[in-house]
């Protein structure tokens, strides 16, 4: 009797958590993160790295900062802006939105996480980088970026805007 007792509890316990995780709201979701190899680069002291973000929610998300630890002096979240008839690239000062009920990919030529001042170079294959992405809601994402080529890409795919100055970044 005492078993079958426990039994049910435990299925009660285990159904109570199931319909509250069912309730809760899911957040954004991150697939594919990838970062760009220095093997090669023009600029082997930059990077950046690229991942697909979806939000199932009714609600657009802001992706408000990103972690990739001690690999580089500095991270910023990078969108792209016509300056001068130019495509070129501008820290995200706002964070970058990802629409409700949408798709969103950090990828080359686009939005992405830049990475500067690099601490070790980063060789295809050789390791991954893990990086936590912030949202505004407070929703954090650790994401495991394998370092990878990028053979479609020239070396200055864009141009990077800092200061009102342009300057060539190769990444």
């Amino acid at each position: 009797m005492q078993l079958r007792t426990f039994a049910l509890a435990a299925s009660a316990v285990l159904l109570a958590g199931c319909s509250a995780a069912a309730d809760a709201a899911p957040g954004v979701l991150a697939a594919d993160p990838w970062a760009r190899t220095t093997d090669g680069a023009e600029r082997p002291d930059m990077t950046a790295v690229f991942v697909n973000l979806t939000n199932p929610t009714d609600e657009d998300r802001i992706l408000v900062e990103a972690d990739c630890g001690d690999v580089a002096e500095v991270t910023e979240l990078h969108v792209m802006e016509e300056h001068d008839g130019k495509m070129v690239m501008v820290e995200a000062e706002d964070g970058i939105t990802v629409p409700a009920g949408k798709h969103w990919h950090l990828a080359p030529g686009g939005p992405h996480i830049m990475l500067m001042g690099l601490t070790r170079e980063l060789p295809a294959g050789s390791e991954e980088l893990t990086c936590t992405l912030t949202f505004d809601d407070g929703q954090a994402i650790e994401i495991v970026a394998p370092i990878k080529q990028f053979t479609e890409e020239q070396d200055t795919y864009h141009e990077h805007l800092e200061d009102g100055t342009e300057v060539t970044p190769g990444g």
